[in-house]
């Protein structure tokens, strides 16, 4: 994300810092609470936003709760008195997974099955990336077209309400229109890549990964394109 953190995202990398000071590197912090040197890393210096199963997982093995991790409790394991409710914890939101692979290479042919499977993400990073009431599922990456912004298995959170180009472009600085990453389908393959509409009214499809070669998609072959969601979201770790 560009621009200014999020203060609960700051907030929570400052205080995760200090609970690792125990330790002598980040690698024996990692090898203590069984998670990857790198991830820790990152989300310690506020470069990652934590994941929810990533929360749970520093929560439980540092023995404290995932809303002091978060800065919305002062005290790093509440007391709670006799006749006391103990404090809420972190908010979260059960998102529908759905069994599909949005293809991030050359297309494959797949079915959006929805299963009966949710995963938890917490409210309040979702009011940072979707307005309320947005339709929201999970999905997975399959290929290597989008690396290195994501690599192939990735879990993907896309905001199906965002199902069609905005009229007029993000501009970058210098004046370039922004391409945002959807999820599409195009014929019978569903796809991941980055979106952007021409002028002309032609539709321009794009991969991170320089290996892959953009794509221009006009007359009767727009017609078999549609746009499932935005990606807003993504981790490779979970």
């Amino acid at each position: 994300m560009k621009g200014h953190k999020d203060p609960n995202l700051v907030e929570f990398a400052r205080r995760l810092k200090d609970l690792l000071a125990k330790y002598k590197s980040y690698r024996e912090a990692a090898e203590e609470l069984d998670i990857p040197e790198s991830t820790l890393a990152r989300v310690a210096r506020g470069a990652n936003e934590p994941g929810s199963a990533l929360l749970l997982a520093l929560s439980t093995k540092l023995n404290v709760s995932m809303s002091y991790l978060l800065g919305l409790d002062d005290e790093p394991s509440p007391a709670v008195r006799p006749g006391e409710r103990s404090k809420p914890e972190v908010s979260f939101v059960h998102v529908p997974s759905l069994d599909a692979r949005a293809a991030a290479g050359a297309g494959e042919v797949n079915h959006i099955v929805a299963i009966e499977k949710t995963l938890p993400f917490p409210v309040w990073m979702l009011h940072r990336l979707a307005p309320p009431g947005a339709k929201m599922s999970f999905m997975r990456a399959a290929g290597d077209s989008m690396s290195p912004t994501f690599e192939n298995g990735a879990l993907l959170l896309v905001n199906e309400s965002e199902n069609a180009l905005p009229a007029e472009p993000t501009r970058l600085k210098g004046g370039r229109a922004a391409a945002d990453i959807y999820v599409f389908l195009q014929g019978g393959d569903q796809r991941v890549k980055r979106l952007r509409r021409l002028s002309s009214g032609e539709l321009l499809i794009m991969s991170d990964n320089g290996a892959y070669e953009p794509q221009l998609l006009r007359g009767a072959d727009l017609k078999r394109f549609r746009i499932v969601g935005r990606v807003i979201w993504w981790d490779d770790r979970l």
